[in-house]
Parts: C-alpha cells; structure tokens; sequence
C-alpha cells in the first residue's frame, strides 16, 4: 500500500489498547478507521501478557469476597505517592466493565472453575484475588479474538507492517509555534518496500506500547521501540514519568539468547499467595531471600522483588536466582501446572525444566513504562485530536510503580473512554486540506546495518548498566550524556538516508533511552521503581510527577 489515506479515525498500534479503540470507533458504521501496525495485526506487547487482567466485579462484592477500596490502596501503594487518587477510583470502578464484560461480549472465554465461576488469581501486590485470565496465554487469547473481529468489521481499515514515522500536525504545516496545535494524521512507512504516504485523518490514537528494547533484557517483543512516545514528544506533547521503568522480576534465564531479544516471561500468578512459589539464591534452597528486604518476600510488589534480585545478583556474582515452585514448597504437582500454566510449563520443559521438581533460574528484565505521554481523563494529550491510549500513555494510574495485571484493563479502559470522546466532539472538516507528500532523501548511500547495530548495542548496555535497576548520580550523568549524543546521530542518520524500519525505530529508541536519563537524573530520592542508591528514601519535595517537554531538547 503506498496511496495516500483519508480517514475519520486513525489508530497506531494494534496492542490490547489499539485494538479496543478500534472496535468501539467502528460502531458507528459511518466512519472509516484506519488501524496501523508495525509487524503483523498480533505483534504486540498485549498478545504475550501471561497474567491477565484486575478488575473487582459487584458480585463478588456484594458477597464480601472483594472490594473496590481494595484494588484501589493495592494500586495506591504500589504508585508510591504519584497516582492520581481519581483517576485511580475511576478506573478500578470501570475496569471489570470495560475489560472483562466488554471481553466477554466479544468472545474471549476466561477460564472457570469446575463449579462455573471465574478462576481468579492473586499476584504480587494484590490483597484479594482478583486476576481475571485464560490459562497462561490470557494475552494471546484476546488479542486474536480482537484482531478477528476487526479484520471482520467493514468499516476498519487494517494496515499491517507498516511503521508511523512522524504525525502531522498543523504547526508542523506552517512551521510555527504560534498556534494551538492539531494533529491531522501521519506520515506512515511501508516496511516491506520502504515507501512513505500520507494517511489524513481527523481523530488519531497513539496505541504503540512501550519500549522495553531500550534495555538488554527484555520481556518485549521487537516492536517495542518507543515509538509512540517519541512521535508525540517531537510534536510537541508533554511526557512524564519516564524514569519508573518497570522490571518484571522474573523471566526464563537462558544464556544463548541473544542482548536485545524478548525474554520468556514467567508470570507473577505463580508467587501469589495461593500458589506460593519463592525466590532462593540456591537451587536446592528453601529459603525465600526476598524476606530480608520486605515482609512480604517474594509476593512483594515487582520494584522491590526486582531489586532484590538485582541487588543479590551483583553482590554474590550470579547469573540469576532461583524460582522454586516444586511440590514441596507449594503442594502443586505437575496435572496443576500443565492445566494452569501449559505455556510456562512446556517451555520450562523444553530447558529441562520441570515445575514439580526443579527449580528454574530467572533474571529481572524490563517489562512496562509506567510513564509515557502525559493525557486527560479521556486520554487526550495536549496536542488537539490526538489521543493516547495504553502503555504509551501516562494516564496518572500507574504512578511511580504499576500495580500487577492493572496495565490490560487500563488499555481496554481508555481506549473506550477515548474514543467515546472523539465520537462525541467535533470532527475537523479536513476536505480542503493539503499535505504534501513525504520529502524523500535523495541519496545513493546504504545504509550501514553494523552501525545501526553498533548504535542499538550500545544504547542498551548504557541504559542496562548506567540508568537500570540501581541508579545513582554518577551512573546517571553519564548515561544522560551518552544518551544525548547517541539521539543526536541516530537524528542525522534518519535526516541523511532515506527512511526505513532501521533509522526509524534507532531514531526512536535513542530518544526515548534519553528522555528517561534526563527524568530518573532529576529525581533526587527512590521512588516506586526508580531507585537511587545515593538517594535510598523518599523525599516529600520529590512527590510530583517528572514532566519534559520538547522545548528542553530543540534539536530532536
């Protein structure tokens, strides 16, 4: 596809988020949406979500087994100080509305109980259990059940393997600041032919997940660049909170794959309360050594399991630690495991593995932004029409620190309220609107892939050993500085060779690799999961949200 696009609505990004917006725009069946994707339609962050999604149903309520003031201080405490208290009464009170019912009506089967009612589980974090999930593959399951129904719908659009470059906004047109600024759609990428068109739309949705490839390990897939923040801090968007970069405590330990690769992810559901699993610093150990940093050991909130691990692994020299979930610490034997965990059970086994005698060794690895492009309650950023929903977006749920399972159902919970705002407002009359084509580098260079890899290598090992999961002011310095300099030339590479997947997603992971420097050097104090070992507590001057504009970085 290389022909320009005009569209009502046009969603980036075919995650939990993307895909949900997507679906409640086509209702009116008026409207034509245009849904992008980098890689294929299921290509997302959403689709390897093992745990599921939280959410407090009045039933279980009205039977005194859960509570609303529940879910909300589990999300409060593990926010550390910087959620916003009525976004998060908001969102626990619409989340089993949005998500599960919503879900539900569009197919997705959650796993029951012998008896019919819902299998909940409880994770780190969470009082009560109150995890709503398909098995192990929660992710899976409702991705492709949403990206059957959009591929179904008439009216949506789907534009599978093609990359968002920059948006289009009315002062980018006149090359001014002067005005309050709109978005009118994007310039997009082919990725299988390297063209660029136009797709002109009056309402756009930032749906692009996170950037968990800034760092080493990860448990993102490829697509997980950046690249939604970074399109919205270059128009002119506000960001916040980009220092408190969640890491998911535990993911499989395999030496063999390579920096940079996703990581198999080994849900939390397994150290819940009811399950019981622990973290020991020897195989054959009972001894959960998370105790010594936090009452609650390894059901602990993901900061402190993550840096507990973190800081064990330095301290002692080891390549990872032990998750012991055998039969003699939790009372699960392998028929448990195989019908609740098939996923985690099959690719234990597949590394010789098996749940119900060995212990499996995991790393920490980066998992979630909990902080992104900053936006209303209807998730509406600063720049008119343009919307940002999902990881992407810092929604004042999350805080310092997101609570397990709360990242799904706050996808599904505005994407519904975005775009439930963008069909009840104004569209913009763009019919005589005129966007010039893509200015494509005229040049006969190639592009030199060991350098773009050189440029990736290097970023990662900087942001994984300088701005991690123990940061201080030295370390920070110098990633702060070598960030810069790495966005700077990853922004001449974009402007000297004509665009591709390559230049663009370098572009954007730089950028983003900075803006994080530059928020976790500004915060002075350990926070949530910004930890600083020259700052270990908490400061009351520091409790307010990190925000950085583009004006900071003119160049970018």
């Amino acid at each position: 596809m290389n022909s320009n696009i005009e569209c009502d609505f046009l969603v980036i990004g075919s995650g939990i988020a993307g895909l949900m917006a997507a679906v409640h725009l086509s209702k009116d069946k008026t409207n034509k949406v245009v849904l992008v994707s980098k890689g294929e339609l299921s290509e997302n962050n959403s689709y390897y979500a093992q745990g599921g999604i939280a959410a407090v149903d009045e039933k279980r309520i009205a039977s005194g087994l859960d509570n609303y003031e529940s879910h909300c201080q589990d999300t409060l405490i593990s926010g550390d100080g910087l959620c916003i208290e009525e976004v998060v009464r908001d969102c626990i009170k619409g989340f089993y509305s949005s998500s599960i019912n919503s879900l539900l009506d569009l197919g997705v089967n959650f796993s029951r109980e012998a008896n019919g009612d819902f299998l909940l589980h409880q994770e780190g974090g969470h009082e009560r259990e109150r995890i709503y999930c398909v098995d192990d593959h929660t992710g899976r399951y409702i991705i492709e059940t949403l990206v059957d129904r959009v591929q179904k719908t008439d009216n949506i659009q789907c534009v599978d393997n093609h990359m968002a470059i920059n948006l289009i906004t009315q002062n980018y047109l006149l090359g001014s600041t002067n005005f309050e600024d709109k978005c009118l759609g994007a310039y997009v990428l082919n990725i299988k032919n390297d063209k660029v068109f136009t797709i002109k739309a009056k309402k756009t949705i930032l749906a692009t997940g996170g950037a968990g490839r800034v760092f080493k390990f990860t448990s993102n897939p490829s697509a997980a660049t950046g690249d939604g923040i970074a399109m919205a801090f270059r128009a002119g968007a506000r960001i916040s909170n980009m220092e408190f970069i969640q890491f998911h405590p535990t993911v499989l330990y395999q030496p063999k794959v390579e920096f940079g690769e996703r990581r198999f992810l080994i849900t939390e559901a397994l150290r819940g309360e009811n399950l019981g699993g622990i973290l020991t610093l020897a195989k054959n150990s009972e001894e959960d050594f998370v105790l010594s940093f936090d009452k609650r050991g390894s059901h602990a909130t993901r900061d402190i399991v993550s840096r507990a691990i973190d800081t064990k692994i330095k301290e002692l020299g080891l390549e990872h630690v032990w998750l012991n979930l055998t039969t003699k610490v939790t009372g699960k034997d392998k028929e448990f495991f195989q019908k609740h965990f098939p996923n985690i059970y099959k690719k234990c086994e597949e590394n010789g593995y098996n749940l119900e005698k060995d212990p499996v060794p995991v790393v920490p690895a980066a998992h979630y932004v909990c902080g992104g492009v900053k936006v209303d309650e209807s998730g509406l950023s600063d720049i008119k029409n343009l919307y940002v929903v999902g990881e992407s977006a810092c929604t004042g749920l999350m805080g310092a620190n997101r609570l397990a399972s709360n990242s799904l159902p706050e996808g599904c919970y505005f994407a519904q309220k975005a775009a439930k705002h963008a069909l009840q407002t104004k569209n913009e009359d763009l019919s005589n609107l005129s966007i010039p084509d893509w200015q494509s580098v005229e040049t006969s260079k190639k592009l030199d892939l060991a350098t773009i890899n050189q440029f990736w290598d290097v970023t990662r090992e900087v942001m994984t050993n300088l701005c991690g999961i123990e940061r201080n002011r030295q370390r920070l310095y110098l990633s702060a500085e070598i960030t810069a300099s790495l966005a700077k030339s990853a922004h001449d590479i974009y402007k000297l060779f004509p665009a591709s997947l390559q230049t663009l997603e370098l572009r954007n992971l730089t950028l983003v690799a900075r803006l994080i420097a530059a928020c976790a050097l500004s915060r002075n104090e350990s926070r949530g999961c910004h930890y600083r070992g020259d700052f270990p507590k908490k400061d009351e001057k520091f409790e307010m949200c990190t925000v950085i504009k583009k004006d900071i970085f003119p160049r970018i």
